[in-house]
């Protein structure tokens, strides 16, 4: 199943179930309708987990300056890790509503930054804003997220080699392939 954000996209080959999460038109599957709540752009179900992936592409060679210098300062004062964070619990607390989690959730992101360097902090600090916070909670029978890691293009193609991401053109906003 190949997803599309913008340009880039990814084969979930092995996928149970894959849709474009963040889908704002009416009629189009994986429409929710509550344009308040933070959305990943996908959520993916395999056998035995369920995915939610975020998209970001600062390394767009149509990228704006503009909207570079407000992800980058996003980046650097926290922001950026508290909308990831954000993203990931309106999409579990909608998923769980639905009563679509009965497996553990993985929450890995591909965001195109040449700079690796930045990705693995940036993992920790949305890992931090997750509930419950890096603290034990003896009552919690389960927790909301297995994982929390971001990627770069060429770390997520070494890290998950059966679902390839790449830059396909100029082609419609989330459109499910």
């Amino acid at each position: 199943m190949k997803l599309r954000e913008r340009d880039l996209e990814i084969d979930f080959t092995n996928a149970i179930d894959a849709i474009v999460f963040d889908q704002m038109k009416a009629g189009k599957p994986g429409y929710h309708g509550i344009g308040q709540m933070h959305r990943v752009d996908f959520v993916v179900e395999l056998e035995e987990a369920i995915l939610f992936v975020e998209v970001k592409d600062p390394g767009n060679p149509k990228a704006q300056a503009e909207g570079l210098a407000k992800f980058y300062g996003e980046l650097q004062d926290g922001t950026l890790s508290d909308t990831f964070a954000a993203k990931f619990i309106d999409t579990f607390l909608y998923r769980w509503a639905e009563e679509r989690l009965h497996k553990p959730v993985h929450y890995i992101s591909l965001v195109t930054l040449e700079d690796s360097e930045l990705l693995p902090n940036f993992s920790d600090e949305v890992a931090k804003k997750l509930p419950p916070m890096g603290k034990a909670v003896p009552r919690w029978k389960r927790q909301l997220v297995e994982n929390c890691q971001v990627f770069n293009i060429e770390l997520w193609n070494q890290s998950f080699p059966k679902w390839r991401a790449a830059r396909v053109g100029n082609l419609e906003t989330n459109a499910l392939a």
